[in-house]
């Protein structure tokens, strides 16, 4: 297997929650640190959700605030959509990238926070809009999570900023795992409020 391919992982069903994931990234914290390559193999051949949400729940904690992490995380955000837009069978990433760690100290404190947010957001969500959750709006989501991804290294300039851009994208995320169209509509409010920071910076 090529060091940037995730291929070999065993199949297991994507995940139908955002407590899902938090709960299987905080099941990695009893080494030292965990890379990127040991984050997606937790998840095996589960879809490319998965990898569009970890790195945008880490931006979305606390970890925002490590220098060039919210960079990083950004283009694995820009480069997962971009893969799901061309309808990839499997995912590719650099393996610089894969090879990347943060330390499970931090990671845990981080995801135990984000524990309870991710339940109210489960248990908020449902079947409601679902045409929003499909062809051709889900092409038009994967677009915006790729675009996202793309500008938090230039909200990185400001502190926390990029955390706006991730919060959208966790309820896009969200909305294509639970069909639920009126996240993907509640996520361009962050959307929003992260391009008037991008105006004040840039003008």
């Amino acid at each position: 297997m090529p060091p940037s391919d995730i291929t070999d992982s065993p199949l297991r069903p994507p995940p139908s929650s955002m407590t899902e994931i938090v709960d299987d990234v905080l099941s990695l914290c009893d080494a030292e640190e965990v890379s990127v390559r040991d984050m997606l193999a937790a998840f095996g051949n589960a879809g490319f959700l998965p990898a569009l949400l970890i790195p945008a729940v880490i931006v979305v904690s606390p970890l925002s605030g490590i220098p060039i992490l919210p960079s990083i995380c950004g283009i694995m955000i820009f480069l997962v959509s971009i893969q799901m837009l061309g309808h990839r069978r499997h995912l590719w990433l650099p393996g610089w990238l894969l090879r990347r760690s943060v330390g499970t100290k931090g990671l845990r404190t981080a995801m135990e926070r984000l524990h309870r947010p991710a339940r109210w957001l489960d248990r908020h969500s449902g079947r409601r809009l679902g045409f929003l959750t499909r062809q051709p709006m889900l092409s038009l989501l994967q677009l915006a999570c790729a675009i996202c991804g793309l500008a938090m290294p230039l909200l990185e300039l400001v502190p926390f900023s990029s955390s706006l851009l991730a919060a959208a994208i966790c309820l896009m995320g969200l909305a294509m795992i639970t069909r639920d169209g009126l996240w993907a509509l509640v996520a361009l409010l962050p959307v929003a409020g992260a391009i008037t920071l991008l105006l004040t910076i840039w003008t």
